[in-house]
């Protein structure tokens, strides 16, 4: 009797993962190395980063989930292990509880959460993803010192996700996002009220005595003054609505501007002193002082500005000169630590006092939010600049502008001579 072959079952185990509301789905396809999500409470982070995870792992890459308290990895942990039971229950994904460890067989893709309120628990790892949750509640260490170093060997990515405590150092990272023109980091923001999966009475129950400030903070996901903040009554000021040069014809137009090339950035604020309000801005970098020069002659002429203040510190100065040539209305003003205090402090005025109405741009506002005061403890004295890894070019183009709006300078005509005469 000839022996029969042994039957072979082929086991079929699939992954269920929910499908993303339209928020989470924009950051989630995002190409984006570095991204910084901010959100409102049970808005949806967590979950989309946790997707994020499990994809990543069925890939074969090494992620790494870190919080600043082991009860603060247990949301996405917990998502990770339902959605991966089968193949955990199988013996294909391996699972230590103790460590909250995750790990494919054969294929080097693993999940971890750890704790990071000491950033230096997560030296000697490294991650193909990185998840940073509550980043706001953590030392920036985390990222700077760590975080950062640990996806250089094989350029990992990095996913920020919080809710807003007040404009501390995640403020600065999610102001850094949205002033990104290279496409390797990006920002997004949503509210709780976005989830579509979150209930009207699960939101109540949320928002059940929360202050007018909570609500604001951890619902609409709104960053908070801090005490350092120099520019006030944002919300109230920044009301002007975009216009056209034909609105202000005859009228008194100032601009001012504040040069950058690689790094930093070219800013230009145009500002109409007959009706105390900014009417266009212009914003760029990595293009060369030439091309920098004619953009500005063109905002200039657009708008047949009277006057143009521009920094003229370092390469500023032989522009200004250049443009002098060619007969702009352009004078320079030198930033010093003496000079910058009351340039500053003048716009900062301007603001509490709601003299002036100015563009409400996304990263114009973030640079505005994230300015800093700090008082010298030896000297007593202020210094006024961006937090690391932020821009001021736009505030100090609107400081140059208001500067000259009230001290109503007109720069002297310039008349051109032929270099043979």
């Amino acid at each position: 009797m000839k022996a029969q072959a042994p039957i072979q079952r082929r086991l079929e185990l699939t992954v269920t993962l929910p499908g993303f509301h339209p928020k989470q789905k924009a950051f989630a396809g995002s190409t984006a190395k570095r991204k910084v999500i901010v959100a409102g409470r049970r808005g949806g982070k967590t979950t989309a980063a946790a997707r994020l995870a499990v994809e990543g792992l069925l890939a074969g890459r090494r992620i790494l989930e870190a919080a600043p308290t082991a009860d603060q990895t247990t949301a996405l942990w917990d998502k990770c292990k339902a959605w991966l039971h089968d193949l955990i229950r199988a013996g294909v994904i391996y699972k230590n509880e103790t460590d909250r460890l995750l790990e494919m067989k054969g294929t080097g893709g693993r999940i971890r959460a750890k704790t990071a309120w000491d950033a230096d628990t997560l030296r000697g790892d490294y991650a193909d993803l990185l998840i940073l949750d509550e980043y706001s509640l953590m030392n920036p260490s985390a990222w700077n010192e760590v975080g950062a170093p640990m996806l250089l060997d094989n350029d990992g990515d990095a996913i920020f996700i919080f809710t807003p405590k007040r404009k501390n150092h995640a403020f600065s990272l999610y102001g850094r996002a949205m002033g990104d023109t290279t496409g390797r980091w990006g920002a997004w923001h949503f509210t709780s009220l976005d989830n579509p999966f979150l209930s009207g009475p699960a939101l109540a129950e949320i928002a059940a005595d929360m202050t007018a400030d909570a609500y604001r903070q951890e619902i609409m996901a709104e960053f908070l003054d801090s005490e350092g903040q120099v520019f006030r009554k944002l919300a109230e000021v920044l009301s002007e609505q975009p216009s056209t040069p034909e609105s202000h014809e005859g009228h008194d137009l100032r601009m001012g501007v504040d040069w950058g090339k690689q790094q930093d950035f070219t800013a230009m604020s145009v500002f109409c002193v007959t009706c105390g309000c900014e009417v266009a801005i212009d914003r760029f970098n990595q293009i060369d002082y030439a091309f920098q020069t004619e953009r500005l002659k063109v905002l200039a002429g657009r708008w047949a500005v009277k006057s143009i203040t521009a920094e003229a510190n370092a390469m500023g100065e032989p522009i200004i000169e250049r443009l002098q040539r060619d007969n702009l209305p352009i004078t320079g003003f030198n930033t010093t630590p003496s000079s910058k205090s009351p340039l500053i402090e003048s716009l900062a005025l301007a603001f509490e006092r709601k003299e002036a109405r100015w563009l409400n741009d996304p990263i114009w506002r973030t640079e505005l939010e994230a300015y800093e005061r700090v008082v010298s403890p030896a000297t007593g004295r202020s210094s006024y600049s961006a937090p690391p890894g932020m821009h001021d070019d736009t505030v100090i183009a609107r400081a140059l502008v208001w500067h000259d709006v009230t001290n109503r300078t007109t720069a002297p005509a310039v008349r051109r001579v032929h270099p043979l005469l």
